[in-house]
């Protein structure tokens, strides 16, 4: 009974880690409070019932902040309700592996660790789980524990140390802190003298991570541009409609010249043009090039096609017609993983322009109106550690999606949280323009300064201020927090193996 209490317990407290995430961000603290509390559950179990503990936090974790694929998989890629739960499940179950296996590893070597080194061991295997979790299979670096502290909290050190670096110290701080407090429990007087140096050690790290937060870490730029955002709000199951392409064409350019202010550049979402840009070429020439002649571009989402492989991409409509074709694709969505294993699986899952090819070369900056822009496609700004390969000639960052797939009550404003971390890790404004919201402009530090709502059709006209520098993270990556985590393992790993050798 105790056991089952242990493991329901911890999946509820797993669970609760939806609320450290938007759309709820209950309060940045409270991650801090759920990772002590697996952290201090697991401290006197076996391994065995170690790996058990941390699957089933997992499963409340993931079960709750992951949940939303199924909506992708039932509602637009054509699987029946039963398969999609089935996908969704075996997805879920996979991703609890992470948390598992992290509590199994640190009972393993533990024991052979000093007692104020355990808490930099537990951290240390779950930043690397968290590390691989964005390296398998293409990666999906979803509800890292860090996005937790995206617009509080921690987040001032992003431009220093990344998502990565503040989810390991999210981890270590409050196992640390406790470790301290616990030390001397046998001893009330020495219980109070730990207590006493726990608490001054909390405020001597909050008064340094202020400090640090006043560092500005880039420079604004004495130009601006002038960007309107369209968001035509056209619902996923017609998207694809070949009735429906003139008349979302006809949307989007409606929205982008309706009491047009003078406007450096126009931003469609991500296959707002859901066929190839040479099938409508007549089409978008008309509507861009008198734009362009006053001075106004228009980048938008569509398709590319060279020879008999396709690609999702964003276009200057006009112009120089610059290029930008998506780099990290999504397995499943747009390409077949282990296709020589799994493509019986593509004859269930219908997903529209779902095999695509990859864009490779330099990651290269498209240059507007002498500004160099960033570019990026949907998921790709997941991954911080590619989209550094822009800076530091970029000086503004652009990201179109189409969150429609996703439902809306979590994933789109959970996929917003990502792109705030990345602008404040990269320092530098982003803007983000989606088909179904939300449509957002973010500053350097990843404030929202302005959006247009999730399922409303309209645009938003804004003034972005590019900056210059490189940060910290955008110099190093994820490499620093991921030498120290693995400097600890291996240390642990070596204590351990001299432990056994000598008895």
């Amino acid at each position: 009974m105790q056991g089952i209490l242990l493991y329901a317990g911890l999946a509820v407290a797993g669970g609760a880690m939806l609320l450290t995430f938007a759309p709820y961000s209950v309060h940045w603290v409270l991650a801090f409070v759920l990772m002590l509390v697996l952290y201090r559950a697991v401290q006197h179990l076996t391994p065995r019932r170690g790996f058990w503990a941390g699957w089933w936090f997992g499963f409340g974790y993931f079960g709750l902040c992951v949940n939303w694929v199924y909506n992708s998989i039932y509602m637009f890629g054509a699987a029946g309700a039963p398969l999609a739960a089935a996908v969704t499940l075996l997805f879920i179950l996979i991703m609890t592996l992470f948390p598992a296996v992290t509590v199994w590893a640190y009972l393993h070597l533990k024991k052979h660790v000093p007692w104020f080194s355990r808490a930099m061991l537990f951290a240390s295997l779950w930043v690397l789980a968290e590390l691989a979790r964005g390296k398998i299979m293409g990666g999906f670096p979803w509800a890292l524990v860090g996005y937790s502290q995206t617009t509080d909290g921690l987040g001032v050190l992003a431009p220093w140390i990344g998502v990565y670096g503040i989810g390991f110290l999210v981890v270590l701080v409050p196992a640390l802190l406790s470790d301290i407090v616990f030390a001397y429990k046998s001893k009330p007087a020495h219980a109070v003298v730990s207590t006493v140096f726990a608490f001054l050690l909390a405020v001597c790290m909050t008064y340094s991570v202020v400090w640090i937060g006043k560092v500005d870490t880039s420079v604004a730029k004495n130009t601006s541009l002038n960007v309107r955002l369209v968001q035509a709000n056209i619902p996923q199951e017609m998207k694809f409609s070949v009735e429906r392409l003139n008349s979302s064409l006809q949307q989007y350019t409606s929205l982008s010249v309706t009491d047009l202010p003078p406007t450096d550049l126009i931003i469609w979402p991500e296959t707002a043009i859901p066929t190839y840009f040479s099938s409508v070429e007549d089409y978008l020439a008309a509507f861009a090039e008198p734009l362009a002649a006053n001075g106004t571009q228009v980048l938008a989402g569509g398709f590319h096609r060279e020879g008999d492989v396709s690609f999702n991409s964003i276009r200057q409509l006009a112009d120089e017609k610059a290029l930008y074709k998506k780099r990290h694709l999504v397995p499943f969505g747009e390409y077949m993983p282990f296709r020589f294993m799994l493509d019986w699986l593509a004859a269930y899952i219908d997903i529209p322009m779902s095999d695509l090819g990859k864009g490779t070369g330099p990651n290269e900056p498209m240059i507007i109106h002498g500004e160099a822009i960033g570019l990026s496609i949907c998921y790709e700004d997941v991954f911080g550690e590619e989209m550094r390969a822009v800076l530091p000639d970029a000086t503004l960052l652009v990201n179109v999606s189409n969150d429609a797939w996703f439902g809306e009550k979590v994933a789109p404003h959970q996929h917003q949280e990502k792109a705030q971390m990345r602008a404040r890790e990269l320092s530098r404004p982003l803007i983000r323009v989606t088909n179904t919201g939300v449509t957002s402009v973010m500053d350097h530090q990843g404030q929202i300064t302005g959006s247009i709502a999730q399922s409303t059709q309209g645009y938003l006209d804004t003034v972005v201020v590019p900056r210059t520098g490189m940060t910290l993270y955008a110099k190093t990556g994820n490499w620093p927090v991921f030498i120290v985590a693995f400097l600890c393992v291996l240390a642990s790993f070596f204590a351990r193996r001299k432990a056994a050798l000598y008895n």
